[in-house]
């Protein structure tokens, strides 16, 4: 391959009229990493245009033979990836790969199901060994993994479809649980020789939550009285109906009489016979058996429930103390019937069941701890899965941010990658990042309550004064819904006279975005956690002040005490100095920073946006600012400032932006 071909083949595909600088060099490096079996990571600033600049190289190896994997995270950003691909122009077969439940299931009449599918066997939707399909049409061949089956083009059902069609594309678009759970099986017919992972600052959480276990038995037992309802004559159902939703207990004993008064010691769940389709039972009535089934199912489940309660909450479990068992085969079929009568798409009882049995495959990669009732099994490094995954393919990382380069490549299975930073194609004028010297130090004192509220209202005060200094459309990001709460309340009480939005927790996305665009349109003061600030995309005057209130530094979870606990005895064995405080920034630090960054993204989305971040948290005007400019989390310099100064400086600052823009507006026209 020829590097002078390439370009000249970059600039015939580009779509617009000229490319940026930084364009130029992210697809040389792409270039230059794909050609010499190189990995190469990433941080392109919003508005550099990466995209473009990975899916052009994707289109040139792909059409020279390479097969090329693109991941992202959500489905917006895949769709995108995808209508971009094709507005470039080619004849490469295109993949676009999400997950089961974004598919509608012809066998359930409803949304699909990962478990659903496995376990329905008897499916006549998807590829089998019968080469005429009921519908009575000549099915296709598949030869695959040594293996021949046949499927419907008129009956296939969607997923399966999509399946098919990416054991033979140039370009699998697909999101990281997907990759982890589907690159082997869609490698085994062709090799992946390019990985190229987009919003790559989600790939850690993204596998590592794909590999956790959960063991949840409380929505078990509301599907076992689900069901037990729904197989129970109506004489049961009106005694049933008596009993409220809290009263398990009541409810299950009214279940009891019936199955004693007429099973007679039988055993219930082994009377029942299931042939792939349908439940039927013998020796006793059907709904007798079926409800005897369920309640001794209720009665293990139960056992497991009080087992987990007796745990202590967030504090690491040994493996000895998961030994939960349910000898009851037939719940699984029992779900399946369920749900396919009642056209549900969930079968939580069936992940119950399955979460159990993968218990056995614990390592002592895993760390395991009870949180909110629930046992969650979660493996601490991702870097031996990702490495597995990756195989011997070129790997690419992109993102807005990613923070250290290096620390990200180690965590996600890079290895001894290549680097490159890019710079924001924006002004760098046009937006001032101030921390406040005499801030409120925000660090949580667990065992000092009275001096967590003290700090909190003189925050809080602080925050209102940067506010009133701003005169303009403002952003406060908290760390968490409580002080969030606080803050509201304080501006409320204060006499605040604009339009105040506050994000809540629980909000799903459709309220979040019917939030922000309300902001958008009318503007005001907008409250809301680090989380919800991800992806917030506001330009112009509509947004031109962000408020960090606190650094977001992570709880100390039993998982992120492991990391740093398996990380610094590593760099103790290579006689690291200070493997503590390395550990640390490779953890804690690394997670916090890396939210810092998201969160002054915010503010620069185009080159007419202006506006200041002021971060209230005195830590980062003490040590935090320095550490991430050392680190090159932060690429431009702070203003320390104390308040009363800020209050100053700020409308001083955004009045000449203002005029910048007034006069740059007024010569383009």
């Amino acid at each position: 391959m020829d590097f002078y071909e390439f370009k000249e083949y970059s600039k015939e595909k580009f779509p617009y009229h000229g490319m940026r600088p930084q364009q130029e060099v992210l697809m040389g490096k792409i270039y230059e990493c794909v050609t010499k079996k190189k990995n190469l990571v990433v941080e392109a600033p919003t508005g550099v245009g990466k995209t473009l600049s990975y899916l052009i190289p994707a289109l040139y190896f792909a059409e020279r033979g390479k097969r090329v994997m693109i991941l992202t995270e959500t489905i917006d950003q895949q769709e995108r990836i995808v209508e971009d691909l094709n507005s470039l122009k080619h004849n490469l077969k295109v993949s676009f790969m999400m997950g089961k439940g974004n598919f509608f299931c012809k066998s359930k009449g409803e949304k699909a199901n990962t478990l659903y599918c496995q376990l329905n066997k008897g499916c006549i939707y998807r590829p089998n060994k019968k080469p005429v399909c009921v519908c009575g049409t000549k099915k296709e061949k598949i030869e695959f993994d040594g293996n021949t089956t046949f499927y419907c083009p008129l009956c296939l059902c969607d997923y399966q479809k999509a399946k098919i069609e990416s054991f033979d594309a140039n370009i699998i678009v697909m999101n990281n649980s997907i990759y982890y759970y589907l690159k082997d099986e869609i490698d085994k017919k062709k090799q992946t020789d390019i990985v190229i992972c987009d919003e790559a600052h989600k790939l850690e959480g993204s596998i590592r939550n794909a590999a956790t276990i959960v063991i949840n038995p409380k929505y078990a037992l509301r599907r076992l009285r689900f069901m037990a309802y729904h197989y129970s004559n109506s004489r049961l159902r009106v005694h049933m109906d008596r009993v409220t939703e809290e009263d398990d207990e009541i409810f299950w004993t009214i279940v009891e009489d019936y199955v004693v008064k007429n099973a007679s010691g039988k055993d219930c769940k082994n009377s029942l016979v299931f042939d792939g389709f349908k439940i039927t039972s013998f020796g006793l009535k059907e709904d007798v058996a079926i409800l005897g089934t369920l309640l001794e199912g209720y009665n293990e489940i139960v056992k497991i429930k009080e087992k987990i309660e007796d745990l202590s909450e967030n504090e690491e479990l040994d493996k000895k103390d998961l030994k939960f068992k349910i000898d009851n085969k037939a719940l699984i079929p029992l779900e399946l019937q369920f749900v396919a009568d009642r056209r549900i798409s969930d079968v939580p009882m069936v992940e119950f069941l399955e979460n159990l049995g993968n218990l056995r495959n614990i390592t002592g990669n895993f760390v395991v701890y009870k949180n909110n009732g629930s046992i969650l099994c979660e493996p601490v490094l991702v870097s031996t899965y990702l490495t597995r995954l990756y195989g011997d393919a070129s790997v690419v990382h992109c993102s807005a941010t990613l923070g250290d380069l290096k620390i990200h490549a180690i965590k996600t299975g890079m290895g001894r990658s290549e680097t490159l930073l890019l710079d924001s194609p924006f002004s760098k004028d046009r937006r001032n990042i101030i921390s406040l010297s005499d801030g409120e130090d925000m660090k949580f004192n667990s065992i000092d309550f009275q001096s967590n509220n003290k700090k909190r209202n003189k925050a809080n005060e602080n925050l209102f004064k940067m506010v009133n200094a701003a005169k303009g459309n403002t952003l406060i990001l908290f760390k968490s819904f409580g002080d969030l709460k606080t803050a509201h309340e304080y501006f409320l009480d204060a006499g605040y006279r604009g339009n105040i939005y506050c994000y809540e927790s629980g909000m799903d996305g459709k309220a979040a975005k019917k939030l922000k665009e309300d902001f958008q349109k009318y503007g005001g003061l907008l409250l809301a956690t680090g989380r919800f600030a991800e992806g917030v995309d506001i330009p112009g005057d509509a947004l031109t002040c962000v408020i960090i209130d606190s650094l977001p530094f992570p709880v100390p979870t039993p998982l992120l005490k492991r990391e740093q606990t398996l990380l610094e005895e590593r760099l103790k064995s290579r006689k690291v100095k200070d493997a503590h405080w390395s550990a640390f920034l490779m953890t804690s630090f690394h997670i916090m920073a890396r939210t810092v960054i998201q969160m002054i993204g915010r503010l620069i989305r185009t080159e007419t946006d202006y506006g200041v971040v002021v971060i209230q948290d005195k830590r980062f005007n003490d040590w935090v600012g320095s550490e991430m400019l050392k680190r090159k989390y932060l690429k431009d310099k702070f203003l320390p400032m104390s308040v009363d100064t800020a209050t100053e400086y700020i409308p001083k600052f955004m009045k000449k932006m203002k005029e910048d823009n007034l006069k740059n507006s007024s010569f383009f026209k």
